[in-house]
């Protein structure tokens, strides 16, 4: 819920930044000229930032040779796991695995994300005792932004226990 309402938040400023400098280009165009009203609405709206592409979905592949050779002939199984399901955001934890071990680990975020950040720092993956099962832990930042402006950043963690299922299962 909260944020949802960050986002709303986020909007209304930001339709409130572009009326204002819509009003301000018209003053100065009719006083100084059109040239300097447009450069004026250029750099007023520059410092608005968008995300870079490294703060996308990083996909971690645990690639270990001697098992990739051993496990070319095993089933590849998929879990997907639901790490937090609020009002308007979803955190879903993709793991690949061979049966033995994990291949590579995807967090993925969806839903309503104005003004807020996720990026994963790590992700453990560990092999238990039962077949099949494994324990993960996760860490991460979610960074909460006003027009671009980093103002909050809180660091999460999720951990628990999950089977793998075969890839067609889960498809």
């Amino acid at each position: 819920m909260l944020e949802l309402i960050w986002g709303i938040l986020n909007v209304i400023l930001f339709l409130g930044l572009l009326v204002f400098c819509a009003k301000k280009a018209a003053e100065i165009r009719a006083k100084v000229g059109l040239s300097v009203a447009i450069l004026f609405s250029f750099f007023a709206l520059s410092f608005i930032t968008r995300p870079s592409n490294e703060e996308k979905d990083k996909k971690f592949e645990f690639e270990n040779r001697e098992i990739e050779k051993q496990s070319s002939n095993r089933n590849t199984y998929l879990s997907k796991i639901t790490l937090e399901d609020d009002l308007c955001t979803k955190f879903q934890l993709n793991i690949i695995c061979d049966g033995e071990n994990a291949r590579s680990a995807l967090i993925q975020r969806t839903g309503f994300i104005g003004g807020t950040e996720w990026s994963t720092l790590y992700i453990n993956i560990n092999k238990t005792e039962r077949e099949k099962t494994f324990e993960y832990q996760i860490g991460g930042t979610r960074k909460w932004k006003i027009l671009g402006i980093e103002i909050y950043s809180e660091y999460k963690e999720f951990s628990g226990m999950n089977e793998f299922k075969p890839l067609s299962s889960v498809l």
